[in-house]
């Protein structure tokens, strides 16, 4: 470095922290010093500021105790004679208002009997001529309405100007008497909340109150034998600055005082009264620094029952302080002259330090390069070798912290090591062999290598090596850096199972099976042999998502896939596609017998009982089969066939398995086909509603109808719903087809209503599907809206196994439904499997009668129990009976024997479009009786 020149070497800093030290402990001294002297000050004033709110407070209250003394003067005066008159009693109150300015009056009321009051206000108009008893009305007053106490204005100090003033009846105002309410409570002196006065005006009051007690002399009308009540009416501003006043309270200067007052029926203070002035004499700034402030006190007292407060603003001024700032101003002298000595001292001593500083710095600064260079390299994440690019075998010289925690090696262990041992073991790895060439020739090269740990352990890393060139240009040495990638690499492993597995089962997914089935095809294609690819769909299973919820569902799947892979081979394949979904690939299997075995296994496997969280419940699947090479030679068009013939498995009536055959591909056609086509149908108008009536046994009349859907295909005419229900159901389109026959029925059925056919009902197919909507009730609640139909005329038919299905379920959605009034009907009722122990728990109106019964009641006597049975057991629950499929007189006869209450059938009519149902109704009205004329 330079060497420091003749400026540098005088320059001196401007304070040295002995200086800086000296002053502040004097300033900080000095401080404490005069905050102590303050603090004392500060006390003096503020108990003498205390001493002045107190000498207030107990002004003030006084002042409102003398008052009181007055009305005292007077309740003794009423109390000790018999009768005391207008003149008396003006000659003894004058005095006292006079001796007290700030009172406004002082009154008298009187309580008064219903039975008194004609002979009262007779005495008292001998004084006061047009004296009546009256009452508040708006801003003025009105006769008092009879009533049985009166409380009037009986005398009042000084008299009002206004004369319609006498004889006011405080008991019918309820602000004053809640007033009289409380002094005959307390049988003492009690005051109002802070009430506006009328002169001075904007000034405030109190009344302050006391009972007049009743006896032989002055009578004793009013509660608890109270004779009336003596007021006295004070202006409480006028009050506080007399007292205060003559009291010499309010001629201090830089004083406030505020008084407010309790409001009746409130928690909030009134402020009445202001005085003096609390503003500052002196500068803000400098009386500020000096310690001048506010000193604020509130005071809380009470006036009989009611709340007070008075609030005193002081100014502390700066000349309280004076002894405290002389202090302050001394001792900061005193540190000055002792901080200047200290500055003269060390100055001398700095030149010193100073010399010896710049001498060392050239020094100092290379050290601390080298010092950062080592630092930087022992701090870093990556493992750091140096080895010696001059001896056989790259000998190592130094290894970083970050290397030995990496690879588990001491220091020692490694100094001296050849580097090549550290790859040893692991010389099948091609790039091993490529940072042998790098080192060779001595250039800079890369590899990723699994290595060792010194505990045997593998780890990946990114290895760097470049070589290190001495003065005359040969490498020295070698750095090698090592960047451990194991996590990495296990993250991408795992990202690679998850591309291939299913994350819920842990079983193969799609692709992976793709895969698989490719393999098996070719392998099957060169040695002749055979392999089957199985679809699994589990029936009904989103029953279990819709009424359990999705997490239930996924441990239903988990259980499942467990079941089917542990009832197959360890060398078949057992792959989850998706959803409920899965895929089997079979192979080694001697023929069909063998494989149909194996799947009805994995049928009955996953036919057994589920249990979760305490539930137990059923699921079964449907399997299709299709062969490779036979059926295909490809793992897309295997899957394929084999989930064509699932369908037809379920189609079959689920639970239940199929081979793949050539004619499904044109029935799975058709059935896509049939499936557009009805979305064309739902929303171009195709479907429609027709109508079959249902006969009241009884009379023969027609009193309802059930609603069956019709599809009206361009192309293949008129479809009956047994062509396209099942397929609807399936495919989901039940739900808008449903509704949609719902709201043309009730609209339809309303029409009819209003056209004067009578209160007909309408019966209305609900399909599984609809019924497990989680927004059927909304959705009829909304239709009888729209249509006007009464709940009473609507009627939901669910079928047996519709609602014994999950039946807890099933009766919570019956129950809301039935709360709108909505009847509901069990059909096709002996066909399923009913338990009776839970027919009786349905809230179900109507049992049908399936048409199978009905058809050989007239040659099956056991039918025909069955049918007697029924009806028993229906009006037993208090259920009514339809018959359906009613075709002849004798059926008819049978069921009216029975005491069946309504049939339908084609004995009566078949089911009619609109208006070929509308000319029946009119053709009953006529008198017509369908199915009679047999």
């Amino acid at each position: 470095m330079a060497t420091m020149s003749a400026s540098s070497i005088g320059r001196v800093r401007a304070l040295h922290p002995a200086t800086i030290a000296t002053l502040l402990c004097g300033v900080a001294l000095s401080w404490l010093l005069f905050s102590i002297l303050q603090a004392s000050e500060h006390a003096r004033n503020d108990f003498d500021v205390d001493r002045r709110v107190q000498a207030r407070v107990a002004a003030v209250a006084r002042s409102f105790d003398d008052a009181a003394e007055a009305m005292r003067a007077i309740n003794l005066l009423l109390g000790s004679t018999a009768q005391v008159g207008d003149e008396q009693f003006a000659r003894f109150a004058a005095p006292l208002a006079g001796a007290h300015p700030y009172i406004q009056a002082l009154a008298v009321y009187r309580f008064v009997g219903a039975d008194e009051r004609a002979a009262y206000e007779a005495a008292r108009r001998a004084h006061w001529p047009d004296f009546q008893i009256r009452q508040r009305r708006g801003a003025g007053f009105e006769p008092a309405a009879a009533r049985p106490l009166y409380l009037p204005l009986d005398k009042i100090i000084p008299e009002p100007v206004e004369h319609v003033a006498h004889g006011y009846d405080i008991w019918a105002f309820g602000p004053h008497r809640a007033l009289v309410d409380r002094t005959l409570a307390r049988k003492a002196w009690t005051a109002s909340g802070v009430v506006p006065l009328i002169e001075p005006r904007g000034g405030h009051g109190i009344v302050i109150a006391m009972p007049l007690a009743g006896d032989a002399r002055n009578g004793g009308a009013g509660p608890g034998g109270a004779a009336g009540i003596t007021e006295v009416v004070i202006d409480v501003a006028s009050l506080i600055e007399q007292k205060l006043l003559s009291a010499n309270l309010l001629r201090h200067r830089g004083v406030e005082v505020v008084l407010a007052g309790q409001v009746d029926g409130e928690s909030t203070m009134l402020e009445v009264a202001r005085y003096g002035n609390a503003e500052p004499d002196e500068p803000a700034w400098w009386g500020k620094l000096l310690g001048a402030h506010l000193v604020e006190r509130s005071e809380r007292f009470d006036v009989y029952g009611q709340g007070w407060e008075l609030r005193a603003r002081a100014r502390e001024t700066a000349a309280v302080h004076l002894g405290s700032s002389v202090l302050l101003v001394l001792s900061l002298v005193c540190t000055l002259a002792v901080t200047a000595y200290v500055h003269a001292s060390v100055t001398r001593r700095r030149r010193v330090e100073r010399l010896v500083e710049l001498g060392t710095a050239d020094l100092r600064r290379t050290s601390e390069t080298m010092r950062l260079y080592f630092r930087a390299i022992d701090a870093s994440a990556n493992g750091v070798i140096l080895a010696d690019a001059t001896k056989p075998g790259y000998p190592i010289e130094y290894v970083n912290p970050a290397f030995m925690r990496m690879r588990g090696y001491g220091k020692d262990e490694l100094t001296g090591l050849p580097l090549d041992e550290l790859i040893a073991g692991l010389p099948e790895q091609a790039a091993v062999h490529e940072l042998h060439n790098t080192m060779r020739e001595e250039r800079e090269g890369h590899a990723l290598l699994r290595l060792r740990r010194k505990d045997g352990s593998e780890l990946y890393a990114e290895v760097y090596v470049a070589p290190v060139h001495g003065a005359d240009g040969r490498t020295e040495h070698f750095v090698i850096t090592e960047y451990d990638v194991t996590t990495a690499k296990r993250y991408e492993a795992e990202l690679e199972h998850r591309a291939r597995y299913d994350t819920l089962t842990g079983l193969p997914n799609r692709a992976l099976l793709g895969d698989r089935i490719e393999r098996a095809v070719v392998f099957a294609g060169q040695h002749g042999r055979q392999g089957w690819v199985v679809a699994l769909d589990l029936d009904h299973f989103k029953y279990v998502n819709d009424s359990l919820g999705h997490p239930v569902g996924d441990r239903v799947l988990q259980q499942a896939a467990q079941r089917i892979a542990a009832a197959v081979r360890p060398d078949d394949t057992v792959a989850r596609t998706g959803g409920d979904e899965f895929v089997l690939m079979l192979i080694e299997r001697s023929g069909e017998d063998q494989l149909m075995a194996t799947v009805d296994a994995v049928l009955r496997a996953v036919g057994q009982p589920f249990e979760d969280e305490g539930r137990r419940f059923h699921l079964s699947c449907s399997a299709g089969i299709a062969a490779f090479p036979a059926d295909g030679r490809d793992a897309e068009t295997l899957v394929k066939h084999a989930e064509i013939a699932m369908y037809r498995a379920k189609e079959a009536g689920r639970d239940t398995a199929r081979f793949y055959l050539p004619g499904m591909n044109e029935r799975v056609g058709e059935r896509l086909a049939l499936a557009d086509a009805m979305r064309v149908a739902l929303a171009g108008n195709q479907f429609e509603l027709h109508y079959q009536p249902q006969i009241l046994l009884a009379t023969g009349r027609v009193i309802g109808m059930e609603a069956l859907i019709r599809w009206r295909h361009p192309e293949l005419g008129m479809m009956r719903p047994d062509r396209f229900i099942a397929l609807a159901e399936d495919t989901g389109l039940i739900v808008p087809i449903g509704a949609w026959a719902l709201r043309s029925a009730c609209l339809q059925a309303a029409a009819w209503q209003r056209a004067g056919y009578g209160p007909l009902r309408v019966a209305v197919n609900l399909s599984s599907r609809q019924f497990r909507e989680a927004g059927l009730a909304g959705l009829i609640a909304a239709t009888l809206r729209e249509s006007g139909l009464d709940a009473a005329s609507l009627e939901l038919e669910l079928t047996e196994s519709l609602v014994m299905d999950e039946v807890e379920l099933a009766i919570a959605t019956m129950q809301e439904i039935k709360a709108m009034g909505v009847q509901l009907a069990i059909d096709d009722f002996g066909t399923g499997y009913s338990s009776l122990a839970y027919l009786k728990r349905f809230p179900v109106d109507v049992l049908k009668i399936d048409q199978s019964f009905v058809r050989d009641i007239e040659t099956d006597a056991g039918s025909a129990a069955m049918v007697g049975a029924i009806i028993s057991l229906a009006h037993d629950l208090g259920m009514r009976v339809i018959a359906e499929g009613v075709e002849t007189a004798p059926q008819r006869d049978f069921l009216h024997a029975r005491r069946c209450d309504e049939v339908q059938g084609y004995l009566f009519s078949r089911s009619l479009p609109v208006a070929e149902f509308e000319r029946m109704l009119e053709r009953a009205q006529a008198g017509a009786v369908p199915g009679q004329e047999g």
